[in-house]
């Protein structure tokens, strides 16, 4: 089992100074989306994008971004986790950094980088890995393509719902 980073309390305080977003509800128009029940935050969202790309290798497991979490929001029942949890977390937070570059995603990439060096894991390789795998978006983009509910001055709510429900379907 693998344990949580020490600096993990200071990427949260340092992320609320630097204006991350990660903990804030997604909302459309005046409404917070739901996923199977469960209000969705930017990080949830970005599992499930980490989730609709090819899995990555990180130490020995292949991973997805959403199969070492046994979560209602991402699972139809309860799973056995296929690996830890915080690989999972690991691979958020280099999507995030490499789809949403910032300031402060690269202090968190540069943290966690740091973190899987502790563990003799290759952390530039894991970077490198993901970035190829961003390459070949298809997925992701079949994904942003049921997002498109979204106009710039209302939000369809009928499609909104439809596409939604899709994706819960589809999910793992």
């Amino acid at each position: 089992m693998l344990k949580p980073p020490p600096f993990n309390f200071v990427l949260k305080w340092l992320g609320k100074r630097l204006g991350s977003n990660t903990a804030e509800l997604v909302k459309i128009d005046d409404n917070y989306i739901k996923i199977r029940g469960y209000l969705i935050t930017y990080h949830d969202l970005h599992h499930l994008e980490a989730s609709y790309l090819d899995r990555v290798l990180i130490g020995r497991h292949m991973v997805s971004g959403i199969h070492g979490i046994d979560s209602d929001m991402f699972h139809d029942s309860p799973i056995v986790e296929e690996y830890d949890g915080l690989l999972d977390e690991v691979r958020v937070v280099f999507h995030e950094w490499v789809s949403r570059p910032s300031l402060f995603t690269t202090i968190k990439g540069l943290f966690w980088m740091f973190w899987l060096t502790l563990f003799g894991i290759n952390s530039i390789a894991v970077l490198f890995r993901h970035m190829k795998v961003m390459k070949n978006r298809e997925n992701l983009y079949k994904l942003a393509e049921r997002m498109t509910f979204v106009s710039s001055d209302k939000v369809n709510y009928e499609e909104r719902n439809k596409a939604w429900v899709s994706l819960n379907h589809n999910l793992y």
